[in-house]
């Protein structure tokens, strides 16, 4: 059996980052990858992988034992939230690529990309021979392919987990929030109230989003409340993804990362709103009454970006 080397912002508690490893080692596993490597927190274990401390002296000698390299989804490539994570995902890049082992990018975003240093990097690890960048999004597609890299156009992993977990669930008259900071949701509720949604429900993505906001109540199992609800209004991109892919209502407040990858599937904006709850409350009402229908196409950018991979290890 293979051997892989997965990795990406794993094991930091955030709902986008563990749906997408979920996705990735699901998928390993099914294309006969027997043993998985992937760095970790303090090499805490998950997912049956072979986990190594995030700068442990042994990623080097697994990376050598590894056929591939891949990263599996997410925006790895930016520097906005910290200069130092691009710094240690290039050096996993380039480790890779010194051990020549073919590297895939699966599923990733770039960007934003502020510093001259980190386009250079970026640059360099995109346009290598031994790159295949599967790009979660159009413009990260188009941006690697200016630069002369090996690019395609794929969607999100966690797509793939998702469709392994289309369980029916009972509909609640439930919103769930997923908001970064405190916000005066009072217009918001009342609107809800209006159409018959009584229970309200704060959920994190982050670990560090806003975890408290009365009258909202916390809640449980992220994915569950998420299936389980009326609508979603979130700051955060795979929220309104999940919601997406189970043909939930949602509106997404002022979150770019999802207007770069939702416009590629509908040219309705209808969904969006501002950080205002005046504006909020406007959308639910719109968002409640016009449906939107993505799930199929979503699921055959999944099929068709997994049989890519295949296709591209194949050749290797």
């Amino acid at each position: 059996m293979a051997t892989a080397f997965l990795w990406g912002y794993y094991g930091f508690g955030n709902f986008g980052d563990e749906i997408m490893f979920r996705a990735c080692v699901d998928l390993l596993k099914e294309l006969d990858f027997g043993t998985i490597y992937t760095p970790l927190p303090n090499g805490k274990r998950s997912m049956g992988v072979t986990s190594v401390g995030r700068f442990s002296p042994k990623l080097v000698s697994l990376l050598r034992r590894s056929q591939i390299s891949m990263a599996g989804g997410g925006g790895l490539f930016q520097d906005v939230t910290s200069f130092r994570s691009i710094l240690y995902y290039y050096y996993l890049s380039r480790m890779s690529l010194l051990m020549k082992k073919p590297l895939i990018f699966f599923g990733n975003s770039i960007g934003p990309v502020r510093r001259s240093v980190s386009k250079r990097l970026v640059h360099e690890v995109v346009t290598h021979k031994n790159v295949t960048f599967i790009a979660r999004d159009p413009v990260s597609y188009r941006y690697v392919r200016v630069l002369g890299g090996n690019a395609w156009l794929g969607t999100d992993p966690s797509i793939l987990y998702l469709m392994n977990n289309e369980t029916e669930e009972r509909k609640e008259n439930k919103a769930v929030f997923f908001l970064k900071k405190p916000l005066d949701v009072s217009f918001v509720l009342k609107n809800l109230r209006d159409h018959g949604i009584e229970d309200f429900v704060l959920l994190s993505a982050f670990s560090k989003d806003c975890q408290y906001l009365p009258p909202l109540r916390t809640g449980g199992n992220v994915l569950e409340e998420i299936k389980s609800s009326s609508i979603v209004i979130t700051e955060r991109f795979h929220p309104a993804l999940v919601a997406a892919c189970f043909e939930i209502p949602f509106v997404i407040v002022d979150c770019q990362k999802a207007r770069r990858f939702f416009r590629r599937y509908t040219k309705e904006d209808f969904f969006f709103s501002k950080r205002d709850p005046l504006e909020i409350s406007l959308k639910v009402s719109t968002v409640l009454k016009k449906r939107l229908s993505l799930k199929e196409k979503l699921k055959k950018d999944a099929v068709e970006m997994k049989e890519f991979l295949k296709d591209t290890l194949r050749r290797w």
